[in-house]
């Protein structure tokens, strides 16, 4: 069905815009957040600037009280930075399935002149019908099958999609300092209520499983590619 000239081009445009995608939010936009130290330690300063003008107005703050209100006040913007921080990570987790979701569709309908695919789990199917036999892994269709449960559950929130994705990936629900509880079999990790992932909260993809995703989804490519390749020399 390719040539190897086909099969060359796509591999190398699909995973350039995967990788592109993935180094946008490494590259330019995470670095962004490596300022926030900085950021909480003026804001430290301008509100125990600001108390001390209120305590040298006559209104009796003591010292103490304008340090505990420099600390709130950084320690607030620290944490919605992160928040929003992580959020980020969320989003591009779901810009990920929902990009190559678009690259399935432009592929059947631009190169193999098919009819438009109804996304979902009838992406697999449509692509196993293309082929006589399956050619994802076991570990490939179960990546892609996570990835798609995270992207309904960033976007959603609880649901259907949460539960299911709380039994493929549980630490994704889990914050860096509970991911010990996973390993401890006397600990028994209860699915917390999904509210705002798009804010960060709740839900918690890390770069690794970003970086994971990515070539997850160059895999899956490679495969299939090679596989239309073979067909077409068959």
């Amino acid at each position: 069905m390719l040539t190897h000239w086909e099969l060359e081009h796509y591999r190398q445009l699909y995973r350039n815009q995967i990788d592109r995608l993935v180094e946008t939010l490494t590259v330019r936009l995470l670095p962004t957040f490596d300022s926030v130290h900085a950021e909480v330690e003026a804001l430290q300063q301008e509100a125990y600037r600001a108390s001390r003008e209120c305590a040298n107005d006559g209104n009796g703050l003591d010292p103490q009280t304008a340090h505990e209100a420099a600390f709130e006040a950084s320690l607030a913007h620290f944490d919605i930075v992160l928040d929003l921080r992580q959020g980020l990570q969320n989003m591009f987790a779901v810009s990920l399935y929902h990009l190559f979701e678009q690259q399935v569709r432009a592929f059947h309908v631009r190169v193999l002149n098919h009819k438009p695919l109804k996304f979902g789990s009838d992406v697999l199917k449509a692509w196993d019908k293309t082929l006589p036999d399956p050619v994802l892994t076991k570990e490939q269709r179960s990546g892609l099958d996570e990835l798609r449960l995270l992207a309904n559950t960033v976007k959603h929130g609880d649901g259907a999609s949460a539960q299911e994705l709380y039994t493929a990936a549980p630490h994704l629900f889990l914050a860096d300092y509970e991911q010990d509880a996973l390993d401890d079999p006397t600990v028994i990790v209860h699915k917390p209520d999904i509210g705002t992932p798009l804010f960060g909260q709740d839900l918690f993809v890390r770069l690794d499983d970003i970086h994971r995703y990515r070539q997850l989804l160059n895999g899956v490519w490679s495969a299939y590619l090679e596989a239309l390749h073979g067909a077409g020399r068959s």
